[in-house]
């Protein structure tokens, strides 16, 4: 049967779009919890349906590829597949929707892509096609299921909280250019968060952390995390709060960045795949 190619119709189009993106992704080690990024760029003034396409065989969805775009920035998409699909349209996709991004008409001039070390395939195809590494940064794990984390003395008030906040966020979040922080505001914009954790002492914050969880993996991730600094050992009353409720939630797995915290030990790494002009 014959693979036809459309691009985006309407909104029930990012419904499909994450379905096939948690069933593809399903298998890859810490892979993260889906974005609302492309409900965002889909509101958005420079959306254009091209920025979608997808793949079907009779009425069996079996690959697409997508990109976000802000200013000449483009966030490009890697073209999923079912298995058995892999090669040539994949290829196909990707002529068809960063060739629309490169062009004149839409104006894209830097690509990036955000992948993880343990993830082969997906890195050899991005430099085939002339990507370069950026930048890697370290992935800790914990075991959520045997993770004891040792407290101290100091004794915050702790919260649980519905989603992320910014401006609470944004308080503690010192040592950032204002650039920085626009680039922050706009990363967590995208980011689905399930719940925070605010660390309060001697009536002020001073502590605050974002956390993301992907249910059909029970991988979780503290995305967000910001201290304040003159409350030395702080970090520990919080996560161990924080483990708690991700053991209510069925999690297993919790991934963060570099953050010194006894118990967490280097896993993989997050590759940025950069291309420029």
């Amino acid at each position: 049967m014959t693979v036809t190619l459309r691009n985006y119709r309407g909104w029930e189009d990012i419904d499909l779009q994450n379905a096939f993106w948690v069933q593809a992704t399903r298998e890859l080690p810490w892979c993260w919890k889906p974005t609302i990024a492309p409900v965002l760029y889909a509101k958005g003034a420079q959306f254009d349906p091209r920025s979608r396409c997808f793949a079907f065989e009779g009425d069996r969805l079996v690959g697409y590829m997508s990109f976000t775009g802000q200013g000449k920035f483009v966030s490009l998409g890697y073209p999923w597949v079912l298995r058995g699909y892999e090669g040539a349209l994949q290829e196909t996709l990707y002529e068809r929707v960063y060739g629309f991004a490169a062009s004149p008409e839409y104006g894209g001039t830097t690509f990036a892509q955000r992948l993880r070390q343990p993830w082969p395939a997906q890195i050899s195809f991005f430099k085939r096609h002339g990507f370069t590494e950026q930048k890697s940064t370290p992935v800790y794990a914990l075991d959520v299921r045997s993770a004891s984390v040792p407290v101290t003395s100091i004794a915050p008030t702790i919260e649980i909280r519905h989603g992320f906040r910014w401006e609470e966020y944004r308080k503690l979040a010192s040592g950032h250019s204002e650039e920085e922080r626009r680039m922050f505001e706009l990363y967590f914009g995208s980011v689905d968060f399930d719940f925070s954790v605010t660390g309060t002492f001697q009536s002020r914050m001073v502590a605050y952390l974002g956390f993301a969880i992907r249910r059909d993996t029970g991988f979780a991730e503290l995305i967000a995390l910001a201290l304040d600094a003159g409350v030395p050992d702080l970090l520990a009353s919080c996560v161990a709060v924080a483990l708690d409720e991700l053991r209510s939630r069925n999690v297993l797995f919790l991934g963060t960045g570099p953050v010194p915290m006894e118990g967490a030990f280097p896993d993989t790494a997050a590759h940025g795949i950069q291309q420029g002009e």
